[in-house]
């Protein structure tokens, strides 16, 4: 278990862009299986050390997950408002092709979407930038973009690659609801973050029956009046580029910070790393937080708050929920529905938080150390297919 948090990545490669001079990397956690994967991000600021953080945690979500490959993360250190931003990815993204083509399954990370990844891409000749996934399953060329191409059906308002990692956040709110023994129709939920994350989680717990009582953006804070439910269909729909809307009547505004002063039974940070710190632990009123976003919680934190029994979901956990979808995506031997990949997605991800939160319990540690353990314990199988039974 030690060795998984503190062992070196198995794979750095650094990129110094020939036009602007910005930094990018990819890291490849571990080469123990024939697939790696983990999205691609465009961060002001962003350093080699905080990718090879994000990496490592991609590995942990695939052991969690019990998917056979191993972490990566890629990233670009640049201002993702730049009107420089596609010339920046497409550039970035031809360097490592060779990666993405054999071993490397991309996907979407901080300010950054599927489309757009897909669409840079194909220009590159890339058929998909998940395309190892072909190599690793087994599966020619027109059959995988076939079963690709069901991340596009239509879930509600939006499609199954929009939704699932929002859906399995709220997946693993609701097994803490669950653990906790609180009715989904009498829980309470203010949600950090309101892009396609935190607007898929706040979508599917809304649908669920639990209530929505607070959100918050990067500007601002939404909070009920009563802990009556927030209008999130209305919220949704008038949102633009990631910010909640300022023409709703249900709720008041606030500063952004005023979210963790919102007392509710769950808390998801579902943006930034570091949203919750030594500062804000301390006052938080909440029985639980289930963070969606990478690194949302410092260690500090997270000791805090365990003195305080408040139960907290490890990031890796709570968040992997896309690699849980690619699983019931390309793991099954028939062709998946969307409503296939949710319900898949959404039972494994309820039994993992149940025995995690089980072997919390049983053995006093934090759900954290048990998660690190389960994770220690998964086997490695290198030349099985990632996705689906072992036995297939």
């Amino acid at each position: 278990m030690i060795d998984m948090i503190h062992k070196k990545p198995e794979l750095i490669v650094e990129y110094t862009d020939p036009l602007e001079g910005f930094k990018g990397w990819l890291v490849i956690d571990a080469l123990s299986h024939e697939l790696c994967a983990g999205g691609l991000r465009v961060q002001e600021g962003l350093t080699r050390d905080c990718v090879v953080d994000l990496a490592r945690n991609m590995t942990l979500k695939m052991r969690i997950a019990g998917i056979r490959a191993d972490g990566a993360k890629s990233g670009i250190d640049y201002d993702p408002h730049s009107s420089g931003k596609t010339g920046a990815l497409d550039r970035f993204i031809r360097s490592i092709r060779p990666y993405i083509l054999e071993r490397y399954s991309m996907g979407p990370d901080l300010n950054v979407k599927l489309n757009e990844l897909d669409d840079i891409a194909g220009k590159l000749g890339i058929p998909s930038v998940k395309i190892a996934i072909a190599k690793a399953q087994g599966f020619d060329l027109p059959y995988f973009l076939e079963r690709y191409g069901v991340l596009k059906n239509p879930v509600d308002h939006v499609t199954l690659g929009k939704i699932r990692s929002g859906f399995g956040l709220a997946a693993a709110c609701l097994g803490v609801l669950e653990f906790l023994e609180i009715p989904q129709q009498e829980a309470t939920v203010a949600i950090q973050g309101f892009g396609g994350l935190g607007t898929g989680a706040a979508y599917s717990l809304h649908k669920s029956g639990v209530k929505i009582v607070g959100l918050a953006d990067e500007e601002k804070s939404f909070i009920s009046t009563n802990e009556d439910r927030l209008d999130i269909k209305a919220l949704i729909r008038d949102s633009t580029n990631g910010l909640i809307p300022k023409t709703q009547r249900n709720g008041r505004y606030e500063d952004r910070s005023h979210i963790y002063d919102v007392k509710c039974d769950v808390l998801i940070p579902a943006a930034i790393e570091n949203a919750v710190v030594v500062d804000n632990a301390r006052t938080i009123s909440v029985k639980a937080i289930v963070p969606g976003a990478n690194l949302a919680i410092t260690k500090e934190a997270e000791r805090l708050l365990h003195e305080r029994d408040i139960i907290t979901i490890p990031d890796f956990v709570a968040g992997c929920g896309g690699s849980l979808s690619m699983d019931g995506l390309f793991g099954p031997s028939y062709h998946p529905s969307a409503q296939n990949v949710l319900d898949h997605l959404e039972k494994r991800m309820r039994d993992i938080v149940k025995k995690i939160l089980e072997r919390s319990q049983e053995g006093s540690i934090t759900p954290r150390e048990a998660a690190l353990h389960l994770c220690s314990e998964a086997p490695i199988y290198p030349k099985a297919k990632p996705y689906g039974p072992l036995d297939e």
